[in-house]
């Protein structure tokens, strides 16, 4: 049998355990193998497991998703990929029974996903030995004649920690207790069922949020600065006065390019820097109540640029925005991910964090930029027409804030966060 030597090997879930190990052996071992690796970087994965490779020229990173079928296919045929090794799966199996649709997505619709991507691909060898229906019924005769295997599963009638977050769910550990009983029927040999307990004293959550805002145009000078300004102090006054952090989702449109932040320097605004941008109102009123709230110490936050997300039918998502328009100016900008950042949002609420944050990813992305990622991932027909700044501010109501914001602060308390262009090309 003739050897097989791969060229082009892709690695899912290679951020895992397991699969790192396999991801920085082979691009170690075996420079003449290009290694792709597809991860969207869940709760059992990290981005620093792979950083003995980030220097090396044939190890390339790709955040994303195998259940996506377009992202997949597009991965397998633009690094024409001759070998797949698949290790993205959801783990933990007590996991499975709190979160059992992200199993299920993950680890039987992600590997349909890449099986069908792979049998487009002939220098794959793909090749059908078992049809669906005879692999389920293997799977499921195994579970049955193995019931030992699985152990005492009294730990997974426990909520899986995310359903804890959710409203009005008051169940916790101590709910499972030895007055849990075991009842048998027709269908199953033995379920363990928790008794029913009357315990006034249920543990509460331990973070509970509130989302409060208003979007979209608010007529008039005043109603702006009700909302921005004094709706803004009064929320981080009860508050403080009830012991709670607020999350304050604010904006970076409050700066723009000047001769120390010049354009295209790579020299970003600091959390530190005072706003110098007040072509708006709304710019104005944001930069004002951002110095009061400083005299909060209840108060996080976020200065947000631009949001996008993988949501193309949200017309405020900005690359939804800046494809309708008949004509885009071609700036550098930070901007922020949502699908990236919203949960990293989340972590700052529960290890406290206060003061002031660039709320962005790291680096710059232009206009055209978007627009070429857009056409190459989404509409091969798009075309777009550049016009200046100059001729920009002929049609618009008030001038537009561009600048580039440091997120070095943010990028040392969340060493995973991607940089714009990775992170956008995910979201498409």
């Amino acid at each position: 049998m003739e050897s097989y030597k791969p060229k082009n090997i892709l690695i899912t879930g290679a951020a895992g355990f397991i699969a790192c190990h396999v991801a920085n052996r082979l691009i170690r071992t075996y420079p003449d193998y290009h290694v792709v690796v597809l991860d969207k970087l869940d709760y059992c994965s990290n981005l620093k497991n792979l950083k003995p490779s980030f220097s090396s020229s044939n190890f390339k990173f790709i955040k994303g998703d195998i259940g996506s079928a377009d992202l997949v296919n597009y991965v397998l045929v633009t690094e024409s990929i001759d070998t797949i090794m698949h290790f993205a799966a959801q783990t933990h199996v007590d996991n499975s029974f709190g979160n059992s649709f992200e199993f299920t997505k993950n680890n039987i619709y992600g590997t349909h996903v890449l099986l069908e991507a792979s049998k487009k691909l002939q220098n794959l060898g793909w090749s059908k030995r078992t049809t669906w229906e005879e692999g389920l019924r293997k799977t499921m005769e195994w579970y049955v004649n193995n019931p030992d295997w699985w152990g005492d599963v009294l730990g997974a009638l426990v909520p899986h920690p995310r359903m804890l977050m959710m409203p009005g769910n008051g169940k916790n550990i101590s709910d499972i207790s030895s007055d849990s009983y075991v009842q048998k029927n027709s269908t199953q040999k033995e379920m363990v069922v928790p008794a029913v307990k009357n315990n006034s004293s249920i543990q509460k959550p331990s973070l509970k949020f509130l989302i409060y805002g208003r979007t979209g145009w608010i007529c008039g000078l005043l109603e702006t600065i009700r909302t921005n300004v004094a709706g803004t102090l009064t929320l981080a006054d009860v508050c403080r006065e009830h012991g709670l952090l607020m999350l304050n989702f604010a904006t970076g449109c409050i700066f723009e390019y000047d001769s120390d932040h010049p354009l295209g320097t790579g020299i970003g605004f600091k959390e530190e820097d005072k706003p110098n941008f007040t072509g708006s109102f709304y710019s104005k009123t944001k930069g004002m109540v951002e110095e009061l709230l400083k005299e909060y110490d209840n108060v996080c936050t976020l200065r947000v640029r631009m949001p996008i997300s993988a949501d193309l039918n949200n017309p405020r998502n900005f690359i939804t925005k800046i494809t309708k328009y008949d004509k885009v100016v071609n700036i550098p900008n930070s901007m922020t991910v949502l699908d990236e950042l919203l949960p990293i949002a989340v972590e700052m609420a529960k290890i406290n964090c206060k003061g002031i944050w660039n709320f962005t990813n790291p680096g710059v992305i232009s206009h055209n930029e978007i627009l070429d990622l857009y056409r190459d991932y989404i509409d091969p027909s798009f075309k777009w027409t550049n016009f200046t700044v100059e001729e920009q501010a002929k049609v618009v109501v008030a001038p537009r804030s561009n600048n580039e914001m440091d997120a070095t602060k943010l990028k040392n308390k969340f060493p995973e966060l991607l940089y714009q262009r990775i992170t956008y090309q995910v979201c498409l």
